[in-house]
């Protein structure tokens, strides 16, 4: 694999979205917080790339609550 597609649900509404194509094994989700005092739960989700294309099966979806 080439590289890595992320993707995000920030709890908007939205659903999942794309967030970044990396080949960064170590990246790092710089989007703003929620407003101060607010909390969220974002989950996140991944699959493989190869010769940009979509490669096996995502990932299982990994969550955290984020705090403004």
């Amino acid at each position: 694999m080439d590289s890595l597609e992320l993707w995000r649900d920030c709890g908007d509404g939205k659903g999942f979205v794309q967030l970044n194509i990396t080949t960064n094994p170590d990246y790092a989700d710089i989007s703003p917080l929620p407003a101060p005092g607010i909390s969220a739960v974002w989950k996140y989700k991944a699959i493989y790339r190869l010769n940009d294309a979509q490669v096996g099966q995502w990932s299982d979806v990994a969550t955290i609550g984020v705090m403004g």
